[in-house]
């Protein structure tokens, strides 16, 4: 059994997918895999912040004045004209400004009469504008050749915006790992089956597992259950390897029927670890060809809580480092917890918890009631994952740990109550 660290961090090994050429219209939620820079100053002239007037200073300190305005310059336009010093040019939020002029008076500040400006208006401020009020000069936010994203980050979608300000419409971004899903148990039926027989349950686990990769924008293909049968599991596991990753839940424990590790390395498969230190979750298969390289496999436990816990903990940040992820490792913040909770075991455990931020701006925790790792309603309920360390003991309501958040999961809000009790 390897520890929750040391399991990350040969996970964490595998490559990266190649990359591959996205436009703009595809890049949002991608993995920048090149370095993106300015192709020109930003902004590329002295331009306007605010509609109203280009002047120049010295012409307001006989204020008030009253200046004939000599030209409109809106967005989009060059003006062929100088400010004189006594001139005024009527322009508009985000066009050039024209020779002469050293500020912009807001338009609010001011008062048109036909053809020329009067400042300041009745009731509005006389201080005179300091040097450079109203304009960005030019190259002010970024000068031609700098470096505007590097490798590895995620896109957003203000960068998708930065990549079109920049002219940079077809992007190196991380390929998509294709990932097939898969449970195992002969006591598996389908979510539609309304007779079951004693000892059955409703597959939940391929459902869970493919909706949270589809949530991560990923191509996943739900393959459903197969019995504990090894000729069926094989077909089974051969069909999921010929993408780039393969997730089972159930089969990878210790008993009679647990046959997906075996079936695995009968395909070939380089088995690196199948037991970490975590809870609940303790039986974890990872696995990759044995170059190192994809197709790679994670055999999770069955109990639906186990499996969500470990796809989050371990399996997730994989899917990100194949995408290229600089930092693929999940995000964790520090909570104040509003109920006691208790880990007493050599494992690192991991809580289904509601997050939201308290009255002082921190963020609080209440621990979701769980009767243990075949309780999906608990996860079901839960926006976060309290983070609670080996041997902790029993940690007090106010005091601090750490939490993952899922970012695909229930609201989070104060007033906040668990519909079960």
């Amino acid at each position: 059994m390897v520890g929750v660290d040391e399991a990350l961090e040969r996970i964490l090994a595998v490559e990266p997918l190649p990359p591959e050429s996205v436009g703009l219209a595809g890049a949002r939620g991608r993995t920048l895999r090149e370095t993106v820079t300015a192709d020109r100053d930003l902004p590329p002239f002295d331009r306007s912040k605010l509609d109203g007037y280009a002047v120049r200073r010295a012409a307001l300190r006989e204020g008030p004045v009253r200046l004939p305005i000599v030209g409109e310059i809106p967005a989009g336009t060059v003006p062929d004209f100088a400010i004189g010093p006594r001139e005024a040019a009527a322009i508009m939020t985000g066009a050039p400004t024209p020779a002469g002029a050293d500020c912009v008076v807001k338009v609010e500040d001011t008062t048109r009469d036909g053809d020329f400006m009067e400042w300041p208006a009745p009731g509005r401020p006389d201080a005179i504008p300091g040097p450079g009020y109203g304009v960005s000069p030019r190259a002010s936010e970024v000068r031609q050749g700098t470096t505007l994203l590097e490798p590895g980050v995620r896109l957003s979608s203000a960068a998708v915006g930065l990549l079109a300000t920049v002219g940079h419409v077809q992007i190196r971004v991380g390929r998509l790992p294709k990932v097939a899903v898969l449970s195992t148990g002969d006591e598996l039926t389908h979510p539609r089956a309304q007779r079951l027989r004693p000892g059955q349950i409703r597959d939940a686990n391929s459902h869970l597992l493919a909706a949270r990769c589809r949530a991560l924008g990923l191509p996943t293909k739900r393959l459903g259950h197969v019995v504990d049968e090894p000729l069926r599991l094989a077909s089974e596991i051969a069909r999921g390897l010929r993408g780039d990753v393969l997730i089972v839940s159930g089969g990878v424990s210790m008993g009679r029927f647990d046959l997906v590790e075996p079936a695995l390395e009968d395909q070939g498969m380089r088995m690196h670890f199948a037991a970490v230190a975590i809870r609940p979750g303790k039986p974890f298969v990872f696995g990759t060809a044995p170059d190192g390289g994809p197709p790679i496999v994670f055999g999770l436990p069955g109990n639906p809580v186990s499996a969500f816990t470990t796809f989050e903990v371990l399996a997730r940040p994989a899917l990100d480092r194949l995408q290229g992820r600089r930092d693929p490792r999940r995000p964790r913040v520090p909570v104040r917890l509003a109920a006691p909770i208790t880990n007493r075991g050599p494992r690192r455990a991991f809580l289904p918890a509601r997050v939201w931020t308290g009255p002082d701006g921190e963020l609080v925790a209440m621990p979701v009631r769980s009767a243990g790792s075949a309780d999906i309603g608990a996860v079901a309920l839960a926006n976060a994952l309290l983070v609670a360390p080996e041997n902790a003991g029993t940690v007090a309501v106010g005091e601090t740990l750490c939490c993952q958040p899922f970012g695909d999961s229930p609201d989070p809000g104060p007033g906040w109550h668990d519909p079960r009790a």
